[in-house]
Protein backbone atom coordinates (compact mmCIF):
# COMPACT_ATOMS: atom_id res chain seq x y z
CA UNK A 1 0.00 0.00 0.00
CA UNK A 2 1.54 3.29 -1.09
CA UNK A 3 1.55 6.14 1.39
CA UNK A 4 1.01 9.35 -0.55
CA UNK A 5 1.42 11.73 2.37
CA UNK A 6 0.92 15.23 1.07
CA UNK A 7 3.15 14.61 -1.94
CA UNK A 8 1.84 17.58 -3.88
CA UNK A 9 2.42 19.84 -0.90
CA UNK A 10 6.08 19.06 -0.29
CA UNK A 11 7.45 19.53 -3.79
CA UNK A 12 7.62 15.88 -4.88
CA UNK A 13 7.45 15.28 -8.61
CA UNK A 14 6.49 12.19 -10.55
CA UNK A 15 9.12 10.35 -12.60
CA UNK A 16 6.62 8.29 -14.55
CA UNK A 17 7.23 10.40 -17.68
CA UNK A 18 10.99 10.57 -17.26
CA UNK A 19 13.18 13.09 -15.45
CA UNK A 20 12.15 16.70 -15.69
CA UNK A 21 14.46 19.24 -17.24
CA UNK A 22 13.27 21.84 -14.77
CA UNK A 23 15.40 22.36 -11.64
CA UNK A 24 13.97 20.52 -8.65
CA UNK A 25 11.87 22.82 -6.50
CA UNK A 26 12.67 23.33 -2.87
CA UNK A 27 10.31 21.43 -0.58
CA UNK A 28 7.62 23.60 0.97
CA UNK A 29 5.63 23.06 4.13
CA UNK A 30 2.03 21.92 3.62
CA UNK A 31 -0.73 24.43 4.18
CA UNK A 32 -2.57 24.17 7.52
CA UNK A 33 -5.62 22.60 5.85
CA UNK A 34 -3.43 19.92 4.21
CA UNK A 35 -1.98 18.51 7.42
CA UNK A 36 -2.98 14.94 8.29
CA UNK A 37 -4.14 15.86 11.79
CA UNK A 38 -6.57 18.36 13.20
CA UNK A 39 -5.41 21.76 14.38
CA UNK A 40 -7.46 24.11 16.56
CA UNK A 41 -9.24 26.71 14.47
CA UNK A 42 -7.42 29.50 16.30
CA UNK A 43 -4.07 28.07 15.19
CA UNK A 44 -5.26 27.76 11.58
CA UNK A 45 -6.53 31.34 11.62
CA UNK A 46 -3.23 32.63 13.01
CA UNK A 47 -1.18 30.78 10.40
CA UNK A 48 -3.38 32.00 7.54
CA UNK A 49 -3.48 35.62 8.72
CA UNK A 50 -1.32 38.18 6.91
CA UNK A 51 1.47 39.75 8.93
CA UNK A 52 1.35 43.55 9.36
CA UNK A 53 3.35 45.77 7.06
CA UNK A 54 6.62 47.38 8.08
CA UNK A 55 4.90 50.73 8.68
CA UNK A 56 2.27 49.34 11.07
CA UNK A 57 2.20 50.14 14.77
CA UNK A 58 5.18 48.40 16.47
CA UNK A 59 2.93 47.01 19.20
CA UNK A 60 0.68 45.42 16.58
CA UNK A 61 3.68 44.07 14.67
CA UNK A 62 5.28 42.35 17.65
CA UNK A 63 1.96 40.92 18.81
CA UNK A 64 1.31 39.43 15.38
CA UNK A 65 4.86 38.07 15.18
CA UNK A 66 4.64 36.38 18.56
CA UNK A 67 1.25 34.86 17.74
CA UNK A 68 2.56 33.51 14.42
CA UNK A 69 5.70 32.07 16.06
CA UNK A 70 3.68 30.42 18.83
CA UNK A 71 1.29 28.89 16.28
CA UNK A 72 4.19 27.61 14.16
CA UNK A 73 5.81 25.98 17.19
CA UNK A 74 2.50 24.33 18.05
CA UNK A 75 2.34 22.83 14.56
CA UNK A 76 5.96 21.68 14.79
CA UNK A 77 5.24 19.81 18.03
CA UNK A 78 2.13 18.24 16.51
CA UNK A 79 4.11 17.07 13.47
CA UNK A 80 6.80 15.54 15.70
CA UNK A 81 4.16 13.70 17.73
CA UNK A 82 2.40 12.49 14.58
CA UNK A 83 5.69 11.28 13.11
CA UNK A 84 6.54 9.33 16.26
CA UNK A 85 3.17 7.61 16.39
CA UNK A 86 3.41 6.84 12.65
CA UNK A 87 6.75 5.11 13.22
CA UNK A 88 5.30 2.90 15.92
CA UNK A 89 2.20 2.07 13.92
CA UNK A 90 3.99 0.91 10.77
CA UNK A 91 7.42 -0.25 11.99
CA UNK A 92 6.08 -1.82 15.20
CA UNK A 93 4.58 -4.97 13.60
CA UNK A 94 7.83 -5.62 11.72
CA UNK A 95 9.96 -5.21 14.84
CA UNK A 96 7.70 -7.52 16.84
CA UNK A 97 7.75 -10.13 14.08
CA UNK A 98 11.56 -10.10 13.95
CA UNK A 99 11.71 -10.36 17.75
CA UNK A 100 9.11 -13.12 18.00
CA UNK A 101 10.63 -15.30 15.27
CA UNK A 102 14.25 -14.45 16.16
CA UNK A 103 14.81 -14.03 12.43
CA UNK A 104 17.30 -11.25 13.16
CA UNK A 105 19.76 -14.01 14.12
CA UNK A 106 20.11 -14.86 10.42
CA UNK A 107 21.60 -11.43 9.69
CA UNK A 108 25.29 -10.63 9.85
CA UNK A 109 26.53 -7.49 11.54
CA UNK A 110 28.41 -5.53 8.83
CA UNK A 111 30.80 -4.23 11.48
CA UNK A 112 31.97 -7.70 12.53
CA UNK A 113 30.80 -9.95 9.68
CA UNK A 114 29.32 -12.16 12.40
CA UNK A 115 25.72 -12.71 13.54
CA UNK A 116 24.31 -9.81 15.54
CA UNK A 117 25.09 -10.28 19.22
CA UNK A 118 21.56 -9.38 20.25
CA UNK A 119 18.19 -8.03 19.20
CA UNK A 120 18.93 -4.43 20.15
CA UNK A 121 22.14 -4.24 18.08
CA UNK A 122 20.13 -5.41 15.09
CA UNK A 123 17.47 -2.80 15.84
CA UNK A 124 20.09 -0.07 15.94
CA UNK A 125 21.41 -1.32 12.60
CA UNK A 126 18.01 -0.81 10.97
CA UNK A 127 17.47 2.57 12.65
CA UNK A 128 15.35 1.63 15.67
CA UNK A 129 16.64 2.77 19.05
CA UNK A 130 16.69 0.57 22.14
CA UNK A 131 13.83 2.41 23.83
CA UNK A 132 11.76 2.36 20.63
CA UNK A 133 12.23 -1.40 20.21
CA UNK A 134 11.28 -1.90 23.85
CA UNK A 135 7.97 -0.16 23.40
CA UNK A 136 7.27 -1.82 20.06
CA UNK A 137 7.92 -5.31 21.40
CA UNK A 138 5.71 -4.71 24.42
CA UNK A 139 2.82 -3.07 22.61
CA UNK A 140 1.44 -6.29 21.13
CA UNK A 141 1.12 -8.28 24.41
CA UNK A 142 -0.50 -5.32 26.15
CA UNK A 143 -2.96 -4.83 23.30
CA UNK A 144 -3.88 -8.51 23.47
CA UNK A 145 -4.38 -8.34 27.24
CA UNK A 146 -6.72 -5.35 26.90
CA UNK A 147 -8.55 -6.50 23.78
CA UNK A 148 -11.77 -7.33 25.64
CA UNK A 149 -11.88 -3.76 26.98
CA UNK A 150 -11.61 -2.19 23.51
CA UNK A 151 -8.86 0.27 24.47
CA UNK A 152 -8.33 1.50 20.92
CA UNK A 153 -4.89 2.38 19.59
CA UNK A 154 -2.56 2.37 22.60
CA UNK A 155 -0.04 5.15 22.97
CA UNK A 156 3.59 4.44 23.77
CA UNK A 157 3.18 5.98 27.23
CA UNK A 158 0.34 3.60 28.06
CA UNK A 159 2.45 0.65 26.95
CA UNK A 160 5.35 1.82 29.11
CA UNK A 161 3.16 1.59 32.22
CA UNK A 162 1.17 -1.55 31.44
CA UNK A 163 3.82 -3.85 29.94
CA UNK A 164 5.75 -4.35 33.21
CA UNK A 165 2.46 -5.00 35.02
CA UNK A 166 1.60 -7.66 32.45
CA UNK A 167 5.00 -9.34 32.67
CA UNK A 168 5.43 -9.22 36.42
CA UNK A 169 1.82 -9.94 37.35
CA UNK A 170 -0.70 -11.16 34.79
CA UNK A 171 -3.20 -10.11 32.12
CA UNK A 172 -6.05 -9.84 34.63
CA UNK A 173 -4.18 -7.28 36.74
CA UNK A 174 -3.14 -5.43 33.61
CA UNK A 175 -6.80 -5.13 32.64
CA UNK A 176 -7.68 -4.11 36.19
CA UNK A 177 -5.26 -1.17 36.05
CA UNK A 178 -6.93 -0.01 32.85
CA UNK A 179 -10.41 -0.39 34.33
CA UNK A 180 -9.52 1.58 37.47
CA UNK A 181 -7.92 4.35 35.41
CA UNK A 182 -11.03 4.51 33.22
CA UNK A 183 -13.18 4.97 36.31
CA UNK A 184 -10.84 7.77 37.38
CA UNK A 185 -11.73 9.54 34.16
CA UNK A 186 -8.67 9.04 31.93
CA UNK A 187 -6.14 6.50 30.73
CA UNK A 188 -3.12 8.76 30.33
CA UNK A 189 0.24 8.01 31.91
CA UNK A 190 -0.42 9.94 35.11
CA UNK A 191 -3.80 8.30 35.73
CA UNK A 192 -2.50 4.81 34.95
CA UNK A 193 0.25 5.32 37.53
CA UNK A 194 -2.36 6.34 40.08
CA UNK A 195 -4.47 3.30 39.24
CA UNK A 196 -1.50 0.96 39.52
CA UNK A 197 -0.53 2.41 42.90
CA UNK A 198 -4.11 2.26 44.18
CA UNK A 199 -4.09 -1.48 43.44
CA UNK A 200 -0.77 -1.78 45.30
CA UNK A 201 0.89 -3.41 42.31
CA UNK A 202 4.64 -3.12 42.68
CA UNK A 203 6.77 -3.16 39.55
CA UNK A 204 10.45 -4.01 39.82
CA UNK A 205 13.05 -2.55 37.51
CA UNK A 206 13.64 -4.88 34.59
CA UNK A 207 17.17 -5.66 33.46
CA UNK A 208 17.92 -5.98 29.76
CA UNK A 209 20.90 -8.19 28.88
CA UNK A 210 20.11 -8.23 25.20
CA UNK A 211 23.26 -6.30 24.30
CA UNK A 212 25.66 -8.64 26.11
CA UNK A 213 27.87 -11.12 24.38
CA UNK A 214 26.69 -14.72 24.90
CA UNK A 215 28.70 -16.48 27.60
CA UNK A 216 30.21 -13.29 29.01
CA UNK A 217 29.44 -11.64 32.30
CA UNK A 218 28.91 -8.24 30.76
CA UNK A 219 29.19 -6.18 27.62
CA UNK A 220 30.69 -2.79 27.02
CA UNK A 221 31.08 -0.48 29.95
CA UNK A 222 27.96 1.62 30.37
CA UNK A 223 28.02 5.05 32.05
CA UNK A 224 26.50 4.94 35.53
CA UNK A 225 24.67 7.80 37.21
CA UNK A 226 24.44 7.68 40.99
CA UNK A 227 22.39 10.17 42.94
CA UNK A 228 20.68 10.55 46.27
CA UNK A 229 18.43 13.17 47.79
CA UNK A 230 20.15 16.53 47.42
CA UNK A 231 23.30 15.18 45.71
CA UNK A 232 24.27 13.99 42.25
CA UNK A 233 27.26 14.05 39.93
CA UNK A 234 26.53 16.50 37.12
CA UNK A 235 29.37 15.20 34.94
CA UNK A 236 28.16 11.61 35.11
CA UNK A 237 24.71 12.82 34.05
CA UNK A 238 26.20 14.52 30.98
CA UNK A 239 28.17 11.40 30.10
CA UNK A 240 25.15 9.12 30.42
CA UNK A 241 22.91 11.43 28.36
CA UNK A 242 25.44 11.66 25.54
CA UNK A 243 25.91 7.89 25.62
CA UNK A 244 22.21 7.16 25.00
CA UNK A 245 20.11 10.30 24.33
CA UNK A 246 16.96 8.31 23.52
CA UNK A 247 17.06 6.45 26.83
CA UNK A 248 17.84 9.71 28.64
CA UNK A 249 14.68 11.26 27.20
CA UNK A 250 12.68 8.23 28.32
CA UNK A 251 14.14 8.48 31.83
CA UNK A 252 13.46 12.21 32.02
CA UNK A 253 9.86 11.63 30.99
CA UNK A 254 9.44 8.98 33.69
CA UNK A 255 10.91 11.31 36.33
CA UNK A 256 8.57 14.14 35.32
CA UNK A 257 5.58 11.79 35.32
CA UNK A 258 6.48 10.57 38.80
CA UNK A 259 6.81 14.15 40.04
CA UNK A 260 3.38 14.97 38.62
CA UNK A 261 2.01 11.85 40.27
CA UNK A 262 3.47 12.83 43.64
CA UNK A 263 2.16 16.36 43.28
CA UNK A 264 -1.30 15.03 42.52
CA UNK A 265 -1.33 12.77 45.59
CA UNK A 266 0.05 15.31 48.06
CA UNK A 267 -2.47 16.33 50.66
CA UNK A 268 -2.81 20.07 51.37
CA UNK A 269 -1.29 20.99 54.70
CA UNK A 270 -3.74 22.13 57.33
CA UNK A 271 -3.16 25.60 58.70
Amino acid sequence: MALNVGAQDVGNRSTAQGPSKQPEKKATAPAPDKLLFQLPQQIRTTLDAELPGDDADPAAIIQACELRIDAALTVQKAIEHYGNETLFRYAGPAVRLAHRTKSWQDKLDPATDKPFRGFNPWCRHVGISKSQSYRMVNEEPVADALRSLNPGQLTTEQVDILAPVLRQHDAARCRRVWEVATKMGATDRKTLLKARDSLELTVAEEADDDDRQPGKAGGERVPVVRFQAGRYDRESVRTAVRSDPEFARLLARDILAELEHLQGTEQPQSS
